[in-house]
C-alpha cells in the first residue's frame, strides 16, 4: 500500500491556496498601506476588495492580516458581517480586546509576545504570540464605537505599534450601521493613527458607497478570474511542491476546464490529486477523471446555490443564455426571450452584481465553469 501524501489543493471557504497567484497588486497595495501607517505618520485610505464569491476575497483579508503580523507585529481585528445581524457590538468587543493586548504585551527574543499570568492565544499578533487578557468590572458595559476605536489606536501608538481592521461581507451591512463606521473612521483620519482598514464584499457594495464618502474615496480593487498563466501556476506549482508533478497535457486540460475561476481551480486540482493516488505524476487520465468528479462537486454546491438564489425571471434569463452559443451577449439573450434589450437589461445587471454572470468583450459568461451545461441538463431532465 502506497503512503498517503497530503492533498495540496484546498477547496472550501476561507482556505488559503498553497500558491496564491494573480493577486500581487492587491498584496502590494496592502504592504504599502501598512508602511504608510507605520513609517509615514499617516492613516492610509481603506482597502476595499470587491468581486463575486469564490475569487478569494476572504483569503486576501487573511493574507493582509498575516503581512501585518509578520512584517510589523501588528494585530488584526477581524469581523465578518452576517445577514440581518448588527456587527458594531462585535467590533467594539474585539477592539477592546486588542487594546488590552497591546497594553500588556511585551516582545521577547524572536518576536514572541507574552505577559505574566494566564495566557490566551493571540495568533493575530504573529505566529505563536501569547498574551493575557484582563477584564475590568465594567467590562460588560456598552462602549461607543468611537471610544473603543480611539482606545485601541491610542494603545497601539503608545507601544509603537499599529492596528489592522478587516471587515468581510460588507454588502450585508445595514446602511446606517455602515455609515456610522465610515463616519467614525473618517473623523479620525486627521489624527494620523497607525491604522489600516480593509474590507471585502460582493460587487453590489459599489452601490452602497455612494452615500459613504469614506468608502467612496477608498482604494478599490476588483477581483475576477485568473489569467491563464496564473491559473496554470495555481494548478502546477502545488503538485510539484508536494512531490507529484503534473504533466503538461494534464495542466492544459485542467486550466481550460477551470475557466480561471479560483474555486474551480482548487476543486479540479483536488480531484486530480485524488485520482492520481499512488502514482508518481498527475497525467491526462487523472485530469479527465477530475473533470467528472469536479462537475459532480460543483453541481451539488455552486450551481445549485446560484440557481436557487435567482428569481424566476433571472432563471429565465440564465436558461436563455445557457442555450445560446458561447460568445452571446445581452442583446442575443433579449432576442431569445422575445424582449427588447432594455426590457431585460435589469436582469443582466442583477446577475452580474450577484456574481453569477460577468461581461467579457461584449459577451456574457457564466462565472462558474460548466454551469451553462448544468442548466441545459436541468431543463432536459
Amino acid at each position: 500500500m502506497s503512503r498517503r501524501t497530503p492533498n495540496p489543493y484546498r477547496p472550501g471557504f476561507n482556505q488559503a491556496p498553497a500558491r496564491l497567484v494573480g493577486r500581487d497588486a492587491i498584496l502590494a497595495a496592502a504592504a504599502e498601506a501598512l508602511e504608510i501607517a507605520a513609517f509615514d505618520g499617516r492613516t492610509p485610505r481603506p482597502l476595499l476588495l470587491v468581486g463575486p464569491r469564490g475569487v478569494g476575497k476572504t483569503v486576501l483579508l487573511g493574507e493582509i492580516a498575516t503581512v501585518a503580523a509578520q512584517g510589523h507585529g501588528w494585530p488584526t481585528v477581524a469581523v465578518e458581517i452576517r445577514p440581518g445581524t448588527p456587527f458594531t457590538a462585535e467590533l467594539v468587543e474585539r477592539l477592546r480586546d486588542a487594546a488590552t493586548l497591546l497594553r500588556q504585551a511585551t516582545v521577547e527574543k524572536g518576536g514572541r509576545l507574552r505577559v505574566s499570568g494566564g495566557k490566551v492565544s493571540a495568533k493575530v499578533f504573529g505566529v505563536g504570540g501569547e498574551v493575557d487578557v484582563v477584564r475590568s468590572a465594567a467590562g460588560s458595559a456598552a462602549v461607543p464605537l468611537d471610544e473603543a476605536l480611539s482606545d485601541a489606536a491610542d494603545a497601539a501608538t503608545a507601544c509603537g505599534g499599529g492596528l489592522v481592521i478587516t471587515v468581510d461581507e460588507l454588502q450585508l451591512a445595514d446602511r446606517a450601521e455602515l455609515a456610522n463606521l465610515a463616519a467614525v473612521l473618517q473623523q479620525h483620519v486627521a489624527d494620523h493613527w497607525p491604522l489600516v482598514v480593509a474590507g471585502a464584499g460582493l460587487p453590489s457594495l459599489r452601490e452602497r458607497d455612494r452615500t459613504v464618502t469614506y468608502l467612496e474615496r477608498g482604494e478599490w480593487h476588483e477581483l475576477g478570474l485568473l489569467e491563464p498563466a496564473d491559473t496554470r501556476e495555481a494548478l502546477v506549482a502545488p503538485a510539484a511542491d508536494a512531490g507529484r508533478p503534473m504533466d503538461e497535457a494534464a495542466a492544459d486540460v485542467l486550466t481550460r476546464a477551470s475557466g480561471g475561476y479560483p474555486y474551480a481551480v482548487q476543486v479540479l486540482g483536488h480531484h486530480a490529486w485524488r485520482a492520481s493516488h499512488g502514482q508518481e505524476r498527475i497525467g491526462v487520465v487523472h485530469a479527465c477523471a477530475a473533470l467528472s468528479a469536479a462537475q459532480r462537486d460543483l453541481s451539488a454546491g455552486l450551481y445549485a446555490s446560484r440557481w436557487n438564489d435567482a428569481s424566476p425571471k433571472e432563471r429565465e434569463y440564465l436558461a436563455a443564455l445557457a442555450h445560446l452559443p458561447e460568445g452571446a451577449g445581452g442583446g442575443d439573450v433579449a432576442r431569445e426571450l422575445g424582449q427588447p434589450t432594455s426590457g431585460v437589461s435589469y436582469l443582466r445587471d442583477r446577475l452580474i452584481k450577484k456574481g453569477t454572470l460577468f461581461p467579457e468583450r461584449g459577451a456574457l459568461r457564466f462565472l462558474v465553469p460548466g454551469m451553462a451545461r448544468w442548466i441545459r441538463e436541468q431543463a432536459d431532465a
